[in-house]
């Protein structure tokens, strides 16, 4: 280490280790020449001092060149102590020999100097260094090896995370250093980290507060990304084509995106068809290997260019328990006669490759029954296609029955109605007239913000929300029969204006509609399941026509004596009801059995000895589906196993003899039999109660009962 020493390393270690703040420095006009002087006299080492240094202490130098205090001043006691070394120093040099490996140094001292000066010198420079040497905190994360060896590498682990670092003695603490800036378990990094974290959480907040979880990723722009992403939203909003070429589109895109080359109408149509052959890829493959159940419903109707369309939705919910909805085709048929209806929807079957059905949804039209007919007869032939037999295929659609119930009823108040609603469209027919309403509107002083509307004569719930609303307007209609002398004159065709009579029959008609609305509204929900509503809105339906029938107003008791007749063509005798609405019902845990067999009593006022018959029979067919989606359990899981195992030779004599084995299998089914089966455990199991929001009350054989789960799934 001694050797390693330079001369002139020791000599500014020396000097620089003292305080020298009291020394002036040398002006800078002479310090040239200072140094060109001393450079004469001095040694070689002297040359390459810098002349700061150099002019300060170097003795030889000229008076005139030297640094000088004011004229009353003496000399520094700092000063003088540097002068005395150095001049100890060079004199010492001047006679120590230079060892071999240093005498082919440039900068090494003429050979005959003192090492013996040297060596002191030395030794009080090391001295001078180790007082200053203090030990660095990079030890405090890490252990230094004892009595460690500097020219070994040694392997040294981090104190946090146990991570391995070489370690040089010569080499200083840098790759330490390097390491606890990224030490996953510093704690200064994991403070510095959580903050980060939250600031970056914060700023990926959506608008509706919940936070994206999606790891941050570098983002790099992509044509065909955007173009798909453009057709999703053709298609979501139900934009034209023509869109994508529109000034403002297109100025919107350059701004949020200069990259993004614009596409035209053509271009964004062929990307529709391209999404929609993507998707329809997918869902295909998923019903292949799922091989889902599946719930249809169809309707068929001709648009105003004489041309017969029909649509065709599957329903259907998936092992996670969510409820999905998809229209598998929308297509044009040849004519409304049931065997091309149901040929029409084997095809579409056949092309997605779906074999199981559980119900079809219809309406009431006599063709829907010959096309059910035709898909039974057609898939029938296919094992498990239909559950019991597809006995309980068609289901009628519950919202068309209510219309046609509405309807019948709304025929007593023809003439009321008739009259609003040409007084509606009078007010709505032209901008002036639309003005002369409004100025009535404020002359009144009413407080409205919904609008008029008119009604769709083949939709009953439009014609209740154009009563509703007109009703609000009573006095504006009566004002402008004064205010616009056109108005009376236009509704002399409907019997003129509408009367105070008309008004209040209005009023309570919207009150005894508002129930059929309601369930109307319920019972057309695509978000949510609503085969488990359907009796229980039917139930509510017969209460209310059964109350008004007994009531003292003869308008409403006429209308509800008209609807109750249409009632029982399409829902009674209640025992025609289709068991897998009754089943849905029973699986719902808030309701069961017992309420069916309260509504057959309470509402239905059906006897004892029919109630308790109904009650067996659904009963009965709760069992049978039961024991069927057991037995195709089993089938299933005998097939996956078989395909499992290995055939390997059988002994000649097996370890238990026949009989054993028969034994075994009569006590097993002995104790089946004994046991209740899961349909009894439920019905057993105590009631749910009763929630504010129906959707939030699911099932909870979704996590108690293993082969039921399937089938109400259904």
């Amino acid at each position: 280490m001694d050797g390693s020493w330079n001369p002139r390393s020791q000599y500014l270690i020396a000097c620089l280790s003292e305080s020298v703040s009291l020394i002036p420095s040398t002006p800078p006009s002479q310090r040239s020449e200072a140094s060109h002087r001393s450079s004469e006299s001095s040694p070689s080492l002297l040359l390459q001092l810098p002349p700061l240094v150099h002019t300060q202490h170097c003795s030889s130098a000229p008076t005139s060149a030297r640094p000088t205090c004011s004229s009353s001043a003496a000399p520094s006691p700092v000063a003088t102590s540097l002068i005395a070394r150095r001049q100890l120093f060079m004199s010492s040099m001047a006679e120590t020999p230079l060892p071999q490996s240093d005498a082919a140094r440039p900068d090494a001292p003429q050979p005959g100097t003192n090492s013996v000066a040297v060596s002191h010198c030395h030794s009080q420079v090391s001295s001078l260094k180790r007082k200053n040497n203090k030990e660095s905190d990079i030890w405090q994360h890490f252990s230094r090896p004892d009595n460690y060896d500097p020219k070994i590498q040694y392997t040294l682990h981090c104190g946090h995370c146990d991570a391995s670092v070489k370690w040089l003695s010569a080499n200083g603490t840098s790759a330490m250093r390097n390491h606890m800036k990224i030490c996953p378990k510093f704690p200064k990094n994991i403070n510095a980290n959580s903050h980060r974290q939250k600031k970056i959480t914060s700023v990926m907040k959506s608008s509706s507060g919940a936070e994206n979880v999606n790891p941050i990723a570098l983002w790099k722009f992509g044509q065909d990304v955007c173009r798909e992403e453009l057709a999703r939203m053709i298609i979501l909003d139900e934009l034209a084509f023509k869109f994508v070429e529109n000034e403002g589109f297109r100025r919107f895109c350059s701004m949020i995106q200069p990259l993004f080359k614009p596409i035209s109408r053509v271009t964004i149509a062929k990307d529709c068809m391209a999404l929609y052959a993507a998707e329809r890829k997918k869902l295909k493959s998923m019903f292949l290997k799922s091989k889902q159940r599946i719930c249809l419903t169809t309707d068929a109707w001709t648009s105003n260019q004489n041309l017969s369309y029909m649509c065709l939705t599957s329903h259907w919910i998936d092992k996670d328990w969510n409820l999905h909805k998809k229209i598998l085709n929308f297509c044009v048929i040849s004519s409304h006669k049931g065997e091309a209806i149901g040929r029409r929807i084997e095809e579409c079957l056949v092309d997605w490759g779906i074999q199981k059905l559980c119900t079809l949804t219809v309406d009431n039209a006599t063709s829907n029954d010959t096309a059910i007919t035709y898909l039974k007869r057609k898939f029938f032939k296919r094992n498990d296609s239909f559950i019991l037999g597809g006995r309980y295929f068609q289901l009628r659609c519950c919202a068309h029955v209510l219309n046609l119930i509405v309807k019948d009823g709304l025929d007593e108040l023809d003439g009321a109605i008739n009259r609003i609603r040409a007084a509606v469209k009078y007010a709505r027919s032209s901008p002036q007239r639309a003005q002369i309403f409004k100025s009535c509107v404020e002359k009144e002083g009413i407080d409205c913000r919904r609008m008029l509307c008119l009604d769709v004569t083949t939709r009953w719930n439009s014609t209740f929300l154009m009563l509703e609303t007109a009703a609000k307007f009573e006095k504006v209609f009566d004002r402008m029969i004064d205010d616009d002398d056109k108005f009376k004159k236009e509704l002399e065709d409907v019997g003129g204006p509408p009367t105070f009579e008309d008004w209040e029959d209005c009023r309570l008609l919207t009150t005894f509609l508002q129930k059929f609305y309601d369930a109307t509204t319920k019972l057309s929900g695509t978000s949510y399941v609503t085969s488990h509503l359907y009796f229980s809105v039917v139930s509510s339906i017969e209460n209310k026509l059964n109350t008004l029938m007994c009531g003292f107003d003869p308008c409403l008791k006429a209308m509800a004596v008209k609807m109750k007749l249409k009632f029982h063509k399409y829902w009674e005798p209640i025992e025609k009801m289709n068991m897998m609405l009754l089943i849905a019902i029973v699986l719902d845990p808030r309701y069961k059995l017992t309420y069916v067999s309260w509504c057959y009593e309470k509402h239905f006022k059906l006897e004892s000895s029919t109630v308790v018959e109904l009650t067996e029979k659904i009963m009965d067919t709760l069992n049978t589906l039961y024991v069927e989606y057991q037995q195709l359990e089993s089938c299933n899981a005998s097939s996956s196993s078989q395909n499992d195992e290995l055939e390997v030779d059988q002994p000649i004599f097996a370890k238990n003899d026949d009989l054993s084995e028969e034994y075994e299998k009569h006590m097993a089914e002995v104790e089946n039999n004994v046991e209740k089966n899961e349909v009894k455990q439920y019905l057993d199991f105590p009631r749910e109660k009763f929630m504010d929001d129906d959707n939030k009350c699911y099932l909870k054989i979704k996590y108690t009962f293993d082969i039921r789960k399937e089938w109400a799934s259904d």
